[in-house]
């Protein structure tokens, strides 16, 4: 049976949180984003929307299982989203549901600063919200820095893009037959023709539940790699909107086909195999809406033996849920390790602290996870511990 755990400390914020992340270079903070949706009427019955929202600095106390706000920046939209950057631990970049995208940094310390560098549209019409965004991986763009941007007209582009001198430059957009929301971009690397020859990956979801992959290759070009292979599954497979993929770190080449996790409307965790047509190897439903999934840590061979990925899922109305995904022997098993179920209403950001910092927890010897979870109408935070 999953462990079932309860919360060591329960904080209320003042707006409701949409994502959130442990900063790597300051393990002992995190970061959330909130969304405030305002109605108002005119005077002629009218109603008018207004979507604001903030970025917050939150401290922890893993002695004492505590929370402490220790700076709030308010934004004049709201946050769909943020990451920090997967090789400049102080750099954190937020989608805005004005179709923009803003990089801030953190100056570790004591007491951390968050700080605005810059803001730049990266859609014409600000009244398309910028979904998610993805940084690339090494590599991934030709000697470039980036990353990719999905929206609510079915339209996913890719920017490169300077911290330092507040760049932000469109390289490709990849529009979807259907003007529908991509919920989800996941960028990864192949090996091709040795360690050195890098040949990328795309990865997308949309509301009708359809995956779609493409492939580059690593010909000449400009910022871009070539498009080799566009394919999209058909919704064949998920009954309702792909809203998280996790591209798991198994050895690749070009001419194979990724295995991913998949996440979906239809409340279940699947491993899929990323071919034309595409294909589940295994699934389990969590019990929720499975809306986003992080890799916490790898154990095993990765190569052809058995191994592990140990995997935290913010499940919707479902909470938060612990996984652990197994191969052996070519077959694939979904193991849920533990459900936290205090929250009243929609889990869609959770984060695992890491006492180290850095961006996971693999190498490290952790026998408990500290947890901080949320959830969006009751705009409640919790902290809680469970055994892997």
């Amino acid at each position: 049976m999953p462990q079932t755990p309860v919360s060591a400390t329960t904080v209320y914020l003042d707006q409701p949180p949409s994502c959130l992340q442990f900063c790597p270079n300051s393990p002992n903070h995190f970061i959330v984003g909130t969304y405030l949706l305002t109605e108002t009427k005119d005077a002629e019955d009218n109603i008018e929307q207004a979507k604001t929202g903030s970025l917050q600095l939150w401290q922890l106390n893993s002695e004492s299982n505590t929370f402490t706000q220790i700076q709030r920046v308010p934004l004049p939209y709201a946050v769909f989203d943020l990451h920090f950057h997967p090789r400049d631990p102080s750099i954190l970049a937020i989608a805005t549901s004005t179709g923009s995208i803003a990089l801030f940094k953190v100056t570790p310390g004591p007491v951390p600063e968050l700080t605005h560098l810059w803001t730049k549209s990266v859609h014409e019409d600000p009244s398309i919200p910028a979904l998610f965004l993805a940084w690339t991986p090494q590599n991934w763009l030709r000697e470039r820095d980036g990353f990719a941007v999905t929206f609510s007209d079915g339209r996913t582009s890719v920017f490169v893009a300077d911290d330092q001198v507040a760049e932000c430059e469109e390289v490709e957009s990849f529009e979807a037959k259907q003007k529908i929301e991509v919920w989800f971009v996941a960028l990864a690397t192949a090996r091709q023709n040795g360690e050195d020859d890098v040949a990328p990956f795309m990865f997308t979801g949309d509301d009708f539940g359809a995956l779609r992959t493409c492939r580059f290759g690593a010909g000449e070009g400009e910022a871009m790699k070539p498009l080799i292979g566009d394919a999209e599954d058909r919704a064949r497979h998920h009954t309702a909107g792909v809203t998280a993929i996790l591209p798991l770190p198994l050895p690749v080449t070009v001419e194979a086909d990724p295995v991913l996790l998949t996440g979906s409307y239809d409340e279940e965790l699947r491993v899929y195999r990323a071919s034309r047509r595409g294909e589940v190897l295994a699934e389990m439903g969590l019990g929720g809406g499975v809306w986003r999934l992080q890799l916490l840590r790898v154990n095993g061979e990765l190569e052809a033996g058995a191994c592990s990925f140990l995997v935290l899922a913010s499940c919707m109305h479902g909470g938060t849920r612990v996984v652990r995904v197994t191969r052996t022997e070519g077959e694939w098993e979904i193991e849920v390790m533990a459900e936290f179920t205090e929250h009243e209403s929609m889990n869609y950001a959770s984060d695992v602290w890491k006492p180290d910092g850095g961006y996971d927890l693999q190498g490290k010897n952790v026998s408990e996870l500290l947890c901080v979870s949320s959830s969006f109408y009751d705009r409640r935070l919790c902290l809680w511990c469970v055994t892997v």
